[in-house]
C-alpha cells in the first residue's frame, strides 16, 4: 500500500480562535481538515475512512458552531464509536478539551480501542508541546509506511 501523499490532520474543534491558533503552529506541508461541529465531524469520519489522516485533534464540547438542532445535543463523546470504527488505531489523537469529565472519558475509550492518545488541555497547549506531539505523530505516520 502506498503512503498518503500528504501529512493530514483532522481538527475537531468549534472555537474559531482555537482553530486559528492551532493552524498558526502548523508547518506549510501539513494539510488540515477542520470539522467545527459534531455533526460535521460525523460526516467527515463516515466519509474519510482508514489511513486518510495522520493525526486527530479532538475537543469534547462542540456546540458553538452547530449546524443542526442535533448538534446542540452532540459532543465528541458521540464521535468515539465513529473514530474507532472508521479511523485506523495507529492514528495518534491529541485530546485538547478542557472538559474535566468528558476529556478523560474520551482518552480512556480511545486507549482501550488501541489508539495512541495524548491529553493536553487547551489552556496548557502551546507551540512547544504541540510541536512535540506533531513530531511524534509524524514518526508514527512514517513508521507505518516503512513496514
Amino acid at each position: 500500500m502506498n503512503p498518503p501523499r500528504y501529512f493530514r490532520l483532522l481538527i475537531i474543534e468549534d472555537d474559531p480562535a482555537r482553530i486559528r491558533l492551532i493552524q498558526s503552529w502548523l508547518p506549510a506541508d501539513v494539510r488540515v481538515n477542520v470539522a467545527s461541529s459534531a455533526g460535521r465531524a460525523m460526516g467527515t469520519l463516515r466519509r474519510d475512512t482508514g489511513n486518510v489522516y495522520s493525526g486527530i485533534l479532538l475537543d469534547h464540547d462542540l456546540q458553538d458552531q452547530r449546524v443542526t438542532e442535533e448538534d446542540q445535543e452532540l459532543s465528541a463523546s458521540d464521535l468515539l464509536s465513529l473514530i474507532i470504527q472508521h479511523i485506523a488505531p495507529d492514528v495518534p489523537v491529541l485530546v485538547h478539551s478542557m472538559n474535566p469529565v468528558g476529556a478523560p472519558m474520551m482518552v480512556r475509550s480511545l486507549e482501550t480501542a488501541g489508539f495512541y492518545v495524548t491529553r493536553i488541555r487547551m489552556c496548557d497547549l502551546n507551540r512547544g508541546n504541540f510541536q512535540e506531539w506533531l513530531a511524534e505523530a509524524r514518526e508514527i505516520w512514517a513508521d507505518q509506511w516503512d513496514e
